[in-house]
């Protein structure tokens, strides 16, 4: 029996190793920014030189953090190339204008805390720094399931050039 569960968390580490990942992230993220009480870092990782090019040094722990604006509000973001989307945190899609309902969350997705009901939406623009993204596909979370908005491959995979270079993140339009 011992050996059946075993096998079955293995089975299970492997299946969600992502979400695993992500979670653990975001929890990590979490934690830290609390430890740090992370006001007026995010600025200072930001470097836009006019060119269409940003470059975000990874904090302490890693990450790549900015402020970007969303449909014209700023919002604090975790740059994240494993990250399949745009992720809005539901209180973030709050404060940028966005009002949904219990039935605007039609879609699940997989996490490792189980499956979560998300709702898909279309972003007028998405900028940081010079780059500037327009009709962006995204997802909110519902509340209290994501405790950092993403800035994922719906709004990465449409630069030209994304590249890491130890502590460094370079995007260009």
């Amino acid at each position: 029996m011992g050996w059946l569960v075993i096998a079955g968390v293995v089975f299970g580490g492997v299946y969600y190793f992502t979400d695993l990942r992500l979670m653990t992230r975001l929890y990590l993220q979490s934690a830290s920014e609390t430890a740090d009480s992370g006001e007026g870092r995010v600025d200072q990782l930001v470097a836009a030189g006019g060119d269409g090019m940003v470059r975000l040094r990874a904090a302490e722990n890693g990450h790549f953090l900015s402020e970007a604006e969303i449909n014209g509000r700023p919002v604090n973001v975790v740059v994240d190339t494993g990250a399949t989307g745009v992720a809005l945190t539901y209180e973030d899609a709050r404060e940028i204008g966005l009002r949904l309902s219990e039935e605007d969350f039609t879609m699940e997705s997989q996490t490792a805390n189980g499956i979560s009901r998300i709702a898909p939406i279309m972003l007028d623009k998405v900028q940081i720094g010079d780059i500037e993204v327009r009709d962006v596909e995204a997802f909110v979370a519902q509340p209290g399931r994501l405790f950092q908005t993403l800035l994922g491959m719906s709004f990465l995979k449409r630069l030209s050039h994304i590249d890491i270079r130890g502590q460094e993140l370079i995007l260009a339009q």
